[in-house]
């Protein structure tokens, strides 16, 4: 059965979706796991990571995508999705190794995901659980297909992120060695801690859930590979102190190649093989190692 493990930040720009598609595919590469990664943010940056504009627009168009699974729940009358139709499955291959399928799997993103999010906030009410249990619906038919459900949230607190939230065994947490991108850290474990409450409300008398365990907090673009400027350190160091169990060892460091690797004409670093990426690949399987380690023990 699969594991469920969300990908969030409340800041844009710490590179919580390159590492969210760069460990998914280092976990299918390297360790055999069956990924799927699942493109839950509207700007659709996981998506167009492993795919072109023009093969996303000929596949929204013929299987659907993920705004399909919330629109159809917020349909009148509402309508069945089978989520399996818009997974985009065995389409990954290693540059230096074409005739080798990488099991990762795709569950696109669709811009219209913003609205949909609003839509459904109007309809089922920012605080009710139907609206917050659309994607653990969605789930129940796949989650016997995969070793890890990887999602990639958008940097907000809304409707599509809370049902992440909900259907998540566990949560990572990336962030970048700076004030801003840490500050978010404690409040993303105040606002899991009271979805959880406020589901549980509505719950009452029929079992409740105990919500996802932040299992990791993940340092991105670490000016150095061996570790960061005297400022950087600080930081890290600060949320170390804080957080003593849950600071990943490894970290990922600043490099062009990986904001160059979104270029859909590239495949992710983690399955690379290049001699020029070799570093960079190394960190990410280091930290998909360490990822394996804290979710299965």
């Amino acid at each position: 059965m699969a594991t469920v493990v969300s990908f969030i930040n409340y800041k844009g720009g710490v590179g919580k979706t390159t590492l969210a598609v760069e460990i998914s595919a280092s976990l299918a590469y390297h360790y055999k796991k069956r990924v799927l990664l699942a493109d839950l943010d509207p700007q659709t940056n996981a998506t167009f990571y492993l795919m072109t504009g023009e093969e996303w627009d000929e596949w929204a168009k013929k299987h659907g995508t993920l705004k399909n699974v919330f629109t159809s729940a917020i349909a009148e009358p509402p309508q069945e999705f089978d989520v399996r139709k818009a997974i985009r499955k065995e389409f990954l291959h290693p540059p230096r190794h074409k005739d080798v399928i990488v099991p990762l799997d795709l569950l696109p993103s669709h811009l219209e995901l913003m609205t949909a999010d609003m839509e459904m906030a109007a309809h089922f009410g920012v605080k009710g659980l139907e609206g917050r249990k659309i994607l653990r619906s969605a789930f129940e038919n796949i989650k016997n297909d995969y070793d890890y459900i990887i999602c990639d949230c958008p940097p907000n607190l809304n409707l599509i992120t809370q049902n992440a939230i909900l259907v998540s065994n566990y949560l990572m947490i990336v962030a970048m060695p700076e004030y801003l991108s840490t500050l978010g850290i404690s409040e993303i474990e105040k606002a899991v801690k009271r979805i959880v409450v406020e589901v549980n409300q509505y719950l009452k008398g029929f079992g409740e859930i105990s919500g996802p365990e932040i299992k990791g907090i993940i340092f991105n673009r670490v000016q150095f590979q061996k570790g960061g400027n005297q400022y950087q350190e600080s930081i890290m160091n600060r949320v170390r102190e804080k957080w003593p169990n849950l600071v990943f060892h490894n970290f990922i460091s600043q490099s062009v190649k990986v904001v160059q690797s979104s270029d859909p004409t590239r495949s992710p670093i983690a399955i690379s093989g290049y001699k020029a990426d070799e570093a960079y690949e190394e960190q990410l399987k280091k930290c998909a190692d360490e990822f394996i380690k804290r979710i299965e023990g």
